[in-house]
């Protein structure tokens, strides 16, 4: 997220560590959600959706395919089967830009820059082919062989890479944490069939990233499961955006799903959602003679740093040197992947 300072947003983890065993861990985020939706209340839909570009640098077309589902939804307006296929392709398309990069600048994944220059210039080229599709109640586009032409080259460039195994690359940088047990189950994954119980706690003005009282987690922190250490654990996290980045390409050639159903609305409801590189977003808006009433959303960040998520149930109790400890704070937040800037504290009890 980019924009004033007000609203960036941010992370904060604190740990107390008392003996070589980490006794306490307080998750803090701080994301300005009301501050957000008043910025679009009173709003016309064409309006609200001109806003969001100044608002996400992040996962920007997932939170434009994600609004402008809730919308058009809200004004009683569905999209064609079409339209939608190529707004979750425009989705893909960035997923795959944001995941190649955040693999290569904070994992060091050894693809070489020319190759990784190629294909991101390849997701440009297709995601502006698509682009009309992010307008308001956008019509269908006509054939593109362009488009099919540049969505091949993509998938024909990433089959020709050979990229090795996270644990053959990482090696070092996980040795550390080879002998660091985790502790404590995970919360269960985001699911669609939650929706509805979702939806009534946001009508109510209940915006916590929760469902019926029970935090949850969504993307590459859902795929990559519950490991036994550490180092496994920042495995799978790495490796879970390697596949996901790897299915989203494969899927480029094929007929995208359509985006699930949400069942129950209310007239003047709507509800968007879209996938982005660290998982599950949601917008729900609510329109008044055509104009916004109310506004809410539910990024990824806000289900995976819930306060009682994965960092408090998997670290409360581990043993780990006291030298280490921040370091390894900090390789568990980055595997998780926050929207926004992060710090962490270390209390020596």
């Amino acid at each position: 997220m980019s924009g004033p300072d007000s609203l960036a947003g941010r992370l904060r983890v604190e740990v107390r560590l008392q003996e070589g065993i980490i006794r306490s861990v307080d998750t803090r985020l701080q994301r300005p959600l009301a501050q957000l939706s008043r910025l679009f209340v009173g709003q016309t839909a064409e309006a609200a959706l001109a806003c969001l570009p100044l608002l996400f640098s992040l996962c920007a077309a997932a939170q434009q395919m994600a609004a402008l589902r809730a919308l058009e939804r809200a004004a009683g307006w569905t999209a064609i089967p079409e339209v939608e296929e190529g707004r979750t392709r425009l989705a893909e398309l960035e997923l795959i830009r944001e995941s190649l990069l955040r693999l290569v600048q904070v994992w060091a994944l050894p693809l070489p820059l020319e190759r990784l220059k190629a294909l991101l210039a390849l997701c440009r080229q297709a995601a502006s082919r698509l682009q009309p599709l992010s307008a308001f109640r956008a019509e269908p586009q006509p054939a593109d062989p362009q488009l099919e032409e540049t969505l091949a080259a993509l998938v024909a460039a990433w089959t020709a890479l050979q990229l090795p195994a996270p644990v053959d690359w990482l090696g070092a940088r996980l040795k550390p944490w080879q002998a660091v047990a985790l502790g404590g189950a995970l919360p269960e994954s985001v699911d669609p069939a939650n929706l509805p119980a979702l939806l009534t706690q946001l009508r109510a003005g209940d915006v916590r990233a929760e469902i019926a009282g029970a935090p949850r987690i969504t993307g590459p922190a859902a795929i990559a499961g519950m490991q036994a250490t550490a180092a496994a654990q920042i495995e799978q996290h790495v490796g879970a955006l390697l596949r996901r980045t790897a299915q989203a390409i494969d899927s480029l050639q094929q007929q995208p799903p359509l985006p699930p159903a949400v069942a129950g609305l209310q007239a003047g409801e709507g509800v968007g959602l879209a996938q982005t590189a660290r998982g599950a977003l949601l917008h729900r808006v609510c329109l008044d003679e055509g104009t916004v009433g109310a506004w809410q959303l539910l990024a990824p960040t806000d289900w995976n740093f819930h306060a009682d998520g994965p960092l408090r149930r998997r670290l409360c109790g581990v043993r780990v040197a006291e030298g280490d400890c921040e370091a390894l704070l900090r390789e568990l937040i980055l595997a998780l992947d926050p929207c926004v800037a992060f710090e962490v504290k270390i209390i020596h009890a």
